[in-house]
């Protein structure tokens, strides 16, 4: 028995070694994952034209400006001017967002619970930031989805009309990029 099992090992393994590699890279057909792309300046720029990004930031000024308030009373300088300081970081992050190619996980996160669907309706199984992606093989398959995120910030035309232009052009680099969404003259 043990020599018959030790043969039909014996007879796999040469039909194994005989069968051609196939590099999966090389493999025509359909991918194993199909990546969703967006342009993360088309996300950024639908999210602070919305109606939820007006309603975060008039809550956020209400609250700030309460503890600037308080920390003006209590002779709380430092608090005060890091309080003030916030409203220029948010700007310029704001802007390395919609014009550069700065990450915009924390705008993604609001719509979080809603990308499964999205991911189905685009048939894709990953979504990620075109800028994000640092390699990719030639058989990879990739559909853009920013549509599909940007519609979920209920953008007006005016906003889609300036999305549009947006990703037409290149993004700025982010080092270059000033707090007002201009380039800095070096």
């Amino acid at each position: 028995m043990k020599r018959l099992n030790t043969g039909i090992a014996m007879a796999l393994g040469g039909l194994v070694m005989m069968m051609p590699f196939q590099d999966p890279a090389a493999t025509p057909g359909k991918p194993t994952v199909v990546v969703g792309t967006f342009d993360s300046r088309a996300i950024a720029t639908a999210y602070v034209r919305s109606d939820e990004f007006s309603s975060y930031l008039a809550a956020q000024r209400k609250d700030v400006t309460k503890v600037i308030e308080r920390a003006k009373e209590t002779g709380d300088r430092q608090l005060a001017a890091a309080l003030d300081a916030l409203g220029p970081a948010m700007q310029k992050r704001i802007h390395q967002q919609g014009f550069g190619t700065a990450a915009v996980d924390d705008i993604i996160a609001r719509i979080g619970d809603r990308l499964p669907r999205i991911a189905e309706k685009a048939g894709v199984d990953v979504i990620v930031s075109k800028w994000a992606l640092s390699f990719h093989r030639p058989a990879a398959e990739f559909v853009d989805v920013t549509d599909l995120l940007v519609a979920e910030f209920h953008a007006d035309e005016q906003t889609l009309k300036t999305i549009r232009e947006l990703v037409a052009t290149d993004p700025i680099p982010l080092d270059q990029l000033d707090g007002h969404g201009s380039r800095r003259n070096h």
